[in-house]
């Protein structure tokens, strides 16, 4: 049993290692490469946990063989795009310049119920309100409807907006987040400043966000937001 947990250990943490080296894209964004590479890797770390018998190294050699391939394969991709039509299709237009595609959908293997469910999904209703659909190298359906089917912005409207910019994480379940408090180029001593003068202590804060206009949010946790209503009602 012992020797069974340490093995498990083992072949999580190198496929964990490989994972991360691979990418963080998610199973829905892989291609057909990352696809193949992930379910082989699936396969060959089940063995020797199945098997005690079998040597350890007959699945970290593969393993590694296999990550690094996948790593050699996407550098190159990127270095010669060209390379990418042997491994992966292009992206194909299912709706072109408002123009049904049938020969692309039965290409791929799209029903009319299957591009009107994604065109909803979409918020677009009717057919006629697209300007393109487009099959991606992942699988997933890019929809644009029509000009004059997007939703107004401030543009349109002659409306200037300054920019926010990003929300950065400072405290989740009071917890500093070293790296948001980084990004918005803040330190501790700042951060313990600014609760005092809220009259917040940092263990009650579930979540803390500041974005790069210094806008701030905070959201007690629900247990201390209760416990300071009743304070106040008694």
């Amino acid at each position: 049993m012992v020797v069974i947990f340490i093995r498990t250990l083992i072949i999580y943490a190198l496929l964990l290692a490989a994972m991360r080296l691979m990418g963080k894209r998610q199973i829905g964004q892989l291609e057909v490469t990352d696809l193949v590479t992930t379910f082989i890797l699936s396969e060959i770390a089940t063995l020797p946990i199945e098997n005690p018998d079998m040597p350890l190294i007959n699945a970290i050699i593969p393993i590694i063989i296999l990550s690094t391939f996948e790593v050699t394969s996407s550098s190159l991709l990127i270095i010669n795009p060209r390379l990418k039509n042997l491994f992966s299709s292009r992206p194909g237009y299912l709706i072109k310049e408002g123009k049904l595609i049938q020969s692309e959908m039965l290409k791929n293997r799209i029903s009319t119920d299957e591009l009107m469910s994604e065109l909803r999904q979409n918020g677009i209703t009717d057919i006629s309100q697209a300007e393109y659909a487009i099959m991606e190298q992942d699988g997933r359906i890019t929809v644009l409807p029509k000009p004059q089917y997007r939703p107004l912005c401030a543009d349109d409207l002659g409306i200037k907006v300054s920019p926010e910019g990003l929300s950065h994480i400072i405290i989740s379940n009071g917890v500093i987040n070293s790296y948001g408090l980084n990004a918005i180029s803040k330190n501790d001593k700042w951060l313990s400043s600014f609760l005092k003068k809220k009259k917040v202590s940092m263990r009650d804060v579930f979540l803390m966000t500041v974005n790069d206009s210094d806008d701030i949010y905070i959201s007690i946790k629900d247990s201390k937001e209760a416990k300071r209503n009743r304070n106040r009602s008694t």
